[in-house]
């Protein structure tokens, strides 16, 4: 993938994270405003948000991480024809 690919992968699940940990804050204070079932539902349905919110920031800070340049290195070696036993 190439690297402005990565970049705005990084860039959309980090807004898309903090939109949702903003939603999740918005629900949980909504629902102190609620009482019984309603206010359980809406608790609930704050925590869900919040765990997608913190797993889309985690897949940002991956994303954000593979930018980084590596040295490339063989990853299977069958056997080198220059070492003899």
């Amino acid at each position: 993938m190439s690297r402005s690919r990565l970049l705005l992968r990084a860039i959309l699940l980090a807004t898309g994270g903090a939109f949702m940990l903003w939603k999740a804050y918005d629900s949980a204070r909504g629902a102190r405003a609620l009482q019984g079932g309603e206010a359980l539902l809406l608790q609930r349905i704050a925590l869900i948000e919040a765990l997608v919110g913190v797993l889309a920031l985690g897949a940002a800070f991956v994303a954000a991480a593979a930018l980084r340049s590596r040295r490339r290195k063989r990853t299977l070696t069958l056997g080198d024809a220059d070492r003899r036993p």
